[in-house]
């Protein structure tokens, strides 16, 4: 299971308002433009957007932006996306987030948001340059609660495993800098570690070395306004 092609198990994309906020370089962006969506990736890393608006399909319109603030009209998107990025938005901003998710989602629209656990194969290895323990299971508590204080009915939720290919461990630390340069601060000090730690953890799947990292989406209607 994948998150676009679940995502459009519950909620067909073709012709949709779409929005992937905390988009990074747009990799989900480009596969719900693949399948007929109008998309919009909202990113707050300037050199991401800038990144994205070069290397994305022109179709796909790229601004930089934040959750609690979107750049965009009210009730201007039939579903919004958040995929990997709802536990990067600080918490004492998530309210705002939410209000402002609202805000621009018409009225019948959906939300579907996916966050990882805070366990995996893939956290083993990631948690020596970035523990996210606290911020992960704060995401899995709150959005099972979101029906009982905002107007939303949670349609679907379902856990699955994403499975990560690398080439080796160096392709492993230089995807995760990439995604986010600040964790090449830690890195130098834990390096030998965590690559012990991959080593025993990568596994043999259809001749690549994979990492697996289990996450949960949740799958919301919009019943009203906020």
């Amino acid at each position: 299971m994948a998150h676009i092609p679940y995502l459009e198990s519950l909620y067909p994309l073709s012709g949709r308002s779409a929005v992937d906020i905390g988009a990074g370089e747009g990799i989900f962006s480009r596969q719900l433009d693949e399948k007929g969506a109008n998309v919009t990736a909202i990113e707050i890393d300037a050199t991401k957007v800038d990144w994205a608006r070069a290397h994305l399909p022109d179709a796909i319109t790229v601004l930089q932006g934040v959750a609690e603030d979107l750049p965009l009209k009210d009730a201007s998107q039939d579903v919004v996306c958040m995929f990997f990025s709802l536990h990067h938005v600080p918490k004492d901003a998530q309210d705002t987030a939410f209000s402002e998710i609202l805000r621009v989602t018409k009225p019948g629209g959906r939300i579907h948001i996916v966050e990882p656990y805070p366990y995996g194969t893939m956290f083993d290895v990631l948690r020596f340059v970035e523990d996210e323990t606290t911020v992960r299971t704060h995401s899995h508590a709150i959005l099972p609660q979101l029906p009982e204080q905002l107007p939303l009915r949670l349609v679907a939720h379902r856990e699955y495993t994403l499975t990560r290919a690398f080439d080796s461990f160096e392709d492993f630390a230089e995807q995760i800098i990439r995604i986010d340069p600040a964790r090449m601060e830690v890195f130098p000090q834990v390096e030998h570690e965590m690559r012990a730690v991959y080593e025993n953890a990568v596994e043999e799947e259809a001749g690549e070395r994979v990492l697996r990292q289990p996450c949960a989406a949740y799958h919301f209607e919009v019943t009203g306004s906020a």
